[in-house]
């Protein structure tokens, strides 16, 4: 059984952008980021595509996947 938590954080007035779309991204990229959840999974945490997740990931210099050659080779299906 999931259960959520509901934080509250003061955002000033002037701040200009979607704070919870910023959180939801936030909170999946770091979840990914210590190998607790898949690139898909968090993708779906913060709501977007995975497509669009792996764009926001290369923006930020973060590597989706860590294959070597002969992995990228064998996952390709490459001689």
């Amino acid at each position: 059984m999931s259960r959520e938590v509901v934080v509250r954080v003061k955002v000033p007035s002037h701040y200009v952008g979607d704070v919870e779309r910023e959180v939801r991204l936030a909170y999946a990229v770091d979840l990914f980021l210590r190998g607790i959840v898949s690139v898909e999974r968090a993708a779906e945490l913060a709501g977007m595509s995975l497509y669009d997740f792996l764009v926001e990931l290369r923006r930020r210099g973060i590597q989706a996947y860590t294959y070597n050659d002969e992995e990228l080779r064998e996952e390709l299906g490459i001689e």
